[in-house]
């Protein structure tokens, strides 16, 4: 049987006709099946054909920091290797993946600086642009993940003078990037950094004063969380944002000198709220950016300042920033005699690592269905699982999920 990647597992859509007896199956193989593998076993009295699954198309860019600073403490190296790790995931494999990495190079300063050489150089487009994952890992001869692999390899962190950090302009230039990106689906920008936002000096945008002379050399954090929460709210190709803050993003520095004049930790969290709202800590705080407001609680972003930074806890975030922005939203099946599903006659069911859990439809889109899971229609017409439904799913390490169809939907 063709097997879909959903996951860690196999995800399988399963198409119920109607409510007599099981249909006959066909061979798996057979081409003339229009989609259709095999025939399920009847549930609920309704007789089932089972079909692969589609998953709504996505691409994540990973945006990291290349400043000199993160080749203090092995940041770069552990960061490099999580993306590798991460991307390497069988529930990459129906993604587009992508790196982009800032500064590219060191550019002329501005007069406060005497034109002096600073690294605030942003790529235009990606190091490595957005490309089918496919099955090919990050050890094979060609593919993007090796591509990925093999330019974290050779390429390491900037080492112009200064510690600078473009981010306005990388995340600009990112979301150019997945703008551009042709399919109908999930746009994610995952951005790595150790802090330490600047830059500024060559825009006109509000920033904050250095002990160089330059008036605003120190990026406001507003400028950034302005930009991500105006591509979360695009109407016609939304991207999200969720970033992670390694060692070094909790700095505070009142004068400006040697670090930007407000908490980090506040700055990034207010950007990932802006940049991804409905997927950040529930209890999260700093989710308004404030020169004067204290390191969060509850960080909405993942803040690797805080409980000790390893590849592997950054790898974890990586695939939980997957399974969050994808995981969870399925398109309905295509019935094979071409006919159209009534949305009124649909049920979901799960199977998560041998558990089988009947879902509902929930009645009011208030209800977050924490403790029993359930189901919704997204506004174009997808199956998204909710609450602890979606939770099962991302922790499983095997995974099946059957749309129903031809019974009177169970609604919670």
């Amino acid at each position: 049987m063709r097997q879909g990647r959903w996951l860690a597992g196999i995800a399988l859509i399963t198409l119920v006709t109607g409510c007599g007896p099981p249909s006959s199956g066909g061979d798996d193989d057979d081409p003339g099946n229009d989609g259709q593998v095999g025939v399920d076993a009847p549930f609920n009295g309704c007789a089932s054909a089972t079909y692969d699954a589609v998953q709504v198309p996505a691409a994540m860019l990973v945006v990291l920091d290349r400043s000199s600073s993160m080749a203090m403490n092995s940041k770069w190296t552990f960061a490099a290797q999580a993306i590798v790790q991460a991307l390497d995931a069988d529930s990459f494999d129906g993604m587009h993946v992508g790196l982009y990495a800032a500064p590219s190079g060191s550019q002329a300063g501005p007069s406060c600086l005497l034109g002096l050489p600073v690294s605030c150089q942003a790529p235009p487009f990606p190091q490595v642009d957005l490309a089918l994952a496919g099955a090919d890992k990050s050890g094979a001869a060609s593919g993007v993940r090796r591509r990925i692999k093999d330019w974290l390899t050779t390429n390491s962190p900037d080492n112009g003078l200064g510690d600078a950090s473009p981010m306005h302009a990388a995340l600009t230039a990112a979301n150019s990037s997945l703008t551009a990106w042709p399919m109908a689906g999930k746009r994610i920008i995952l951005a790595v950094t150790d802090g330490t936002l600047s830059c500024n000096q060559f825009s006109n945008r509000p920033g904050y004063p250095d002990c160089n002379g330059c008036n605003h050399d120190w990026e406001n954090p507003q400028n950034i969380v302005e930009l991500v929460a105006t591509a979360y709210l695009d109407g016609a190709k939304p991207i999200e944002t969720f970033v992670v803050g390694v060692p070094g993003a909790d700095t505070f520095d009142s004068t400006g000198c040697n670090f930007p004049p407000y908490r980090m930790r506040q700055a990034l969290s207010a950007i990932a709220w802006a940049g991804s709202p409905t997927h950040v800590p529930a209890a999260c705080t700093g989710r308004a950016y404030l020169q004067s407001g204290a390191d969060p609680t509850t960080s909405c972003h993942f803040d690797m300042t805080q409980g000790g930074f390893t590849a592997q806890r950054l790898a974890d975030a990586i695939a939980s920033v997957r399974g969050a922005a994808v995981g969870c939203i399925l398109e309905l099946p295509r019935p094979p005699d071409g006919s159209t599903i009534d949305r009124t006659r649909v049920n979901v069911r799960i199977v998560a690592d041998s558990v089988t859990s009947e879902l509902s439809k929930r009645q009011s889109m208030t209800n977050q269905c924490l403790t029993t899971g359930c189901w919704d229609y997204t506004s174009d017409g997808k199956v998204e699982l909710i609450g602890k439904a979606c939770d099962d799913v991302r922790a499983a390490r095997s995974i099946q999920v059957k749309v129903e169809t031809g019974c009177t939907t169970r609604v919670l």
